[in-house]
This record gives structure tokens, sequence and C-alpha cells, in this order.
């Protein structure tokens, strides 16, 4: 997410948040002893002020020379590097985007994934104890310089704690790092102050951009990493908050909730552990006030702004891959908050419009350390976009994800995946559910797919690095291909469907009934598949498809949408039959009816 290139203070940040468009990333961690296959989880969505903001995906390979210098290019700041720095992966912005590279999710040679940032605040009196550093680090370039040093998480932390020290911060920063062995959750507070804690392994965490570290022991160097001068800066700011003796971080750094943020975190809870709002004394302050007064206090699970929702808690169920992704879709459907129907943004849900991307990363124990990071990168928000997988071993990606520049281009992998995000949310009521379920699907498929491909992956690794390598690369070149050719798919159904709700003519009464002009989206379906599972025959040539079932023969024509089976109108699809790389599609809406049994 973009900087804000003045330092914010507690001040103004009411005003700032009530923008909705100056914060707004949200981190997700699923440890391994709580997701449902064993991995360990961590994502990030990137977010931006405006919806369209191209991201690419590229390799940075293993350098090995002296001298060299790591520069924001935002800002010409310059940081050294040592003299060998590792391949890792990286979603840089496009190089006219103006503000530095931002490269959003690094995975690198050592198995060390690097995600960041979620912006954060601290009061305006800690910030006074620990002003920022004008020419420190920022979220554009901190994920690749920890990532190309670092041989493991926690010598990650090491390289953040050295770099701070040595340059100083220049944001409020929060990042996620993993490793096969462990995981760390990091909080930058100002120019030389940090906190790093060790994620629990049978634990999650949702967070929107907030400080999130409870209370401490200070003496426990085995689960944190503190900078030198935390706690004296603490007890300087003047705002010491201690629970059974230990010290609060965030209550006593920050000092307060705000329902931006707040609410995201609330969020989580209720989709992984609502059991864990059931709690009355989490609850507290003007918000649980406000409730009761205005009748909704009887209702343990509702969002209360000023409420600290603990960081890490244990799901009521083991979290699936699938679970994430949708996470990054969700609008507070079925709440008080419900933004599905509305450009309305005073209210911040973490499926928001304006994401350039988000990313998910999954470690896996039983992979060569080289690829054992699977990322799932999804360009776009994800609501309406697709997750693409790719092994951290690849040494390179698809052209089509290196299409530089901010404007619309034909070669752009983000623009492909955009460009259904723009239209399905420009008309949520016709076109999102149907743009979903596609998504959905492919991911489905996608998930099953990746898992066969593991034993692969280990094989080729077997006989050498190399091999390893161009097998992984291989496989995320071919699984973007075809995902970017689903994308097509759904773009062509979908621009058809939007295109006959775009219209100026009002529903209409006939034979007493209401007929609506405007259609509901169905997803795509492979026609030919669907047919055959219906018990179909089939046959092709050119642009006709006979299906033929109970002696009855019935020929459907690529390119039309009215539909006859057998002499009798089944359907008026919202859009025609087509073909997209050899394969035909309709509509779920005709396909699934073509299982339907005729009445008597």
């Amino acid at each position: 997410m973009r900087r804000l290139t003045v330092i914010l203070l507690s001040a103004v940040l009411a005003a700032v948040f009530a923008t909705a468009g100056a914060f707004a990333c949200t981190n997700v961690y699923v440890g391994k002893d709580a997701s449902a296959d064993g991995t360990t989880i961590i994502a990030r969505s990137e977010d931006q002020l405006a919806s369209p903001y191209n991201k690419m995906f590229k390799v940075q390979p293993r350098v090995n020379e002296a001298g060299r210098i790591f520069t924001d290019t935002g800002t010409g700041n310059k940081f050294k590097l040592p003299e060998l720095t590792y391949k890792y992966t990286y979603v840089p912005d496009s190089s006219d985007a103006g503000d530095g590279l931002y490269p959003a999710c690094c995975t690198n040679e050592y198995g060390v994934a690097v995600i960041g940032t979620v912006t954060t605040e601290v009061s305006e009196a800690y910030a006074e104890q620990d002003p920022l550093v004008e020419t420190g680090l920022r979220e554009a370039v901190l994920p690749a310089l920890i990532a190309c040093q670092s041989k493991t998480a926690r010598e990650a932390v090491d390289v953040l704690a050295k770099l701070i020290e040595e340059y100083g911060s220049a944001e409020y920063n929060t990042l996620l790092i993993t490793d096969p062995d462990e995981g760390w959750f990091v909080e930058i507070y100002g120019g030389k102050t940090y906190c790093a804690m060790k994620m629990p392994a049978d634990c999650v965490a949702v967070h929107g951009n907030q400080n999130m570290i409870g209370a401490v022991d200070d003496q426990d160097t085995e689960n944190y990493v503190f900078s030198d001068g935390l706690f004296k800066t603490i007890e300087a700011a003047g705002n010491v908050v201690k629970e059974e003796g230990k010290i609060n971080l965030v209550k006593s750094i920050t000092g307060y909730r705000n329902e931006f943020a707040n609410s995201r975190t609330w969020r989580g809870h209720m989709l992984l552990s609502p059991s864990t709002l059931k709690n009355d004394e989490q609850k507290g302050g003007i918000g649980k006030w406000l409730s009761n007064l205005f009748g909704s206090g009887g209702d343990e699970q509702a969002f209360d702004v000023d409420t600290y929702y603990p960081l890490f808690y244990k799901p009521d169920k083991k979290v699936a891959l699938a679970d994430v992704m949708n996470i990054y879709r969700d609008r507070y459907a079925g709440t008080d908050m419900d933004v599905t129907n509305t450009t309305d943004q005073s209210i911040r849900p973490i499926g928001t419009n304006c994401s350039s991307d988000v990313h998910i990363v999954q470690t896996m124990s039983d992979m060569p350390r080289d690829c054992c990071q699977l990322q799932w990168l999804c360009m776009g928000n994800a609501e309406h976009s697709i997750f693409v997988p790719s092994f951290s071993g690849i040494t390179d990606t698809l052209d089509l994800y290196k299409a530089d520049g901010s404007m619309v281009q034909d070669n752009s992998a983000y623009w492909m995946f955009k460009r259904n995000c723009i239209l399905a949310e420009q008309d949520r009521k016709g076109l999102s559910a149907g743009a979903k379920a596609f998504c959905q699907d492919c991911e489905k498929d996608e998930i099953a797919r990746i898992q066969k491909q593991k034993k692969g992956v280990q094989e080729a690794y077997k006989q050498g690095k190399e091999e390893g390598r161009a097998y992984c690369t291989k496989i995320a070149k071919d699984e973007a291909k075809r995902q970017l050719i689903n994308s097509t798919v759904l773009y062509r159904a979908l621009l058809f469907a939007s295109a006959l709700n775009t219209t100026d003519e009002a529903p209409y009464m006939q034979d007493d009934e209401v007929h609506e002009v405007s259609v509901t989206f169905a997803k795509p379906v492979a026609l030919i598949d669907a047919a055959k599972d219906a018990g179909y025959e089939v046959k092709e040539k050119g642009n006709s498809i006979v299906l033929a079932k109970d002696g009855v023969e019935s020929t459907l024509t690529v390119g039309a949408a009215s539909v006859y089976i057998g002499g009798e109108y089944v359907n008026d699809m919202a859009y025609p039959i087509f073909r997209e790389n050899g394969v035909v599609y309709g509509s779920a809406d005709f396909t699934d009816s073509l299982c339907v049994p005729k009445e008597e």
C-alpha cells in the first residue's frame, strides 16, 4: 500500500481513516497445526488508493558481487547489500508508479517467505519519543531487502533488526516471516523500536491496519525479539499499560482502536473462530456502552470498536487454503456492515475493490527448502479473480506477468484478471455471484492439481537443483497460462451479460407477469463435459453440437443464446454458447437444466 509522505500522528488519523483510502491491507496467518493440510499459511492483500494499479511478478537471481547498493527508487535512499544475495521471487509495482519497488511478497531459495507490509500507527506521545527516520526503511524495499540475505525466518528477524538499527524506519509497519520450522510476526513502532513475536503453530490471526501484539514477557527471549530501548521509550511516552505484571504493547504504544482497521480484525474472528467473541471480558469502553444504549448489547458477537481483539487464537475448526482465499473475498455479508451492493467507503471490508494483488504463501515442510514455499498470487482483488500457484523454486515467470506500465495492456496478466473484477463489481446484483463461483471452481481444480504435482517436484529435485527449478518453472508457467485462459473465458461471458444489463429499458408486464430486462449471470461451464455427465451422446461438427439422449436429438449452435432440446424451448441464456481455446462453454443455468428430468 502506498505510503503517505508525511508522518501521521494520532490527531489526524481519524480524518485519514475516514477517507478509507490511505490504509487498507489485511494480514492472515494460519499455523501448521491449525491448517487443514498441515501447512503454515501467511497472506496479505496489497491495497491501493484507487482500483487500477498494475503489479508484476518476477524472479531476482542470486548475485555474488561486492559493493552493491539497494536503492529505494521512490526516495533515493540507499542501503548496503552483502556481497552474496540469494534468489527470490517478488511482486513489484510497475516502474512508472513513481514511489518505489514495493516487492510485496518474497520467497527465497532457502525457504524463507517475507510478506509486507501492513501499515499501522502509534499514539502522538509515542511518536514524539521515537520519531520516524526520513531516510529510513519503507515498505517499498523491506520484503526484498530481508529475503535477499536471510537463510531462516529467525535470521530474517535479525537482519531486519540490524537494518533498523543502522538506517531506522520511515514508517510504522507489520511483516510476516516464515520458513519450514517457524514463523515470526514483526511490528515496527517508530524510527528505532520494534517487537518480533514467534507465531504459535496452533493458532490463526486476521488483522487490519493496527498494532496487535498485546501483553509480553520482557524476559522471554525465545518467543520475542525486542529492540533496545523499547520499554524505556514506552515509559517516556507516559502510557505504560500493565496486565498481570506484563506490559501490553498495543495499549501502551497505540492506545486506541479505530473502526476502519478493527472491524477487519473482528471479522477474522467471526469467520474463523466466532466462539472467541462470546467472552464478555473482551468487551468494554464507550463502544459497549453505545451498543447497550441502542439495544444491541445482547449480541456478544457484535463488533465493538473499542475492543482489543487478541492477535492469535485457535480456530473453531481446521482452516483450509480455500478458506483463506475466501477471507479476501469477504465484504461483511450477513452483518450490519455488509457493503456488497454499495460503494460506501466509510466501512472498509477485507475484500475491497482496491486491491492490486493478494498473495497467500503456504510453507510445506515435506518439500526441499529451495521450493518449499507455494505462493498463490491473485492479481486484482480476490472477489472476482483467480489465485494462481507457483513453487518458490522458479527461476522465471510468464512474460504476461512482466508487462510494465500503468496503462491497460492486452499482454498484461494483471489487466487480464482485473478486467473481470471491474465488470462484476459494477453490477454485483446481476454478475457477482456467477463470476465468484467460476473463480472458486478454477481454484478448487488448481488446488487438487498442485497437490498431485508435488511428487513430480520432489522427484525432479532428486535429480538436482537445476532440474528441480526447471520443473517448478514449467509448472508455474503452465498453471498461469491455464488460469489466464480461464480469465478470458470469464471475461467473454461477463462482458456479454454486462452489455445485456446496460440498458435504459424498465421491467415490463407480459401475461400478467413482471419480466426483468436484466439477467443474472451464471458461471461458464464446459458444455460438452456437462452434457456427457448428464448422459448425453455428443457429436461435434463445426459450430453445430448434437446432443442425443433417449432417442431424441437436439442441435445446439455455437454463438446462439436461444436453446431448444428435442424441439422444446429450454433457456434463453445470459450469453451465447461460445468456444475458447478449443473448449465449448455454456452458462451453468443451461448445463444444470440438462440434468433436470422433464415433468410428465
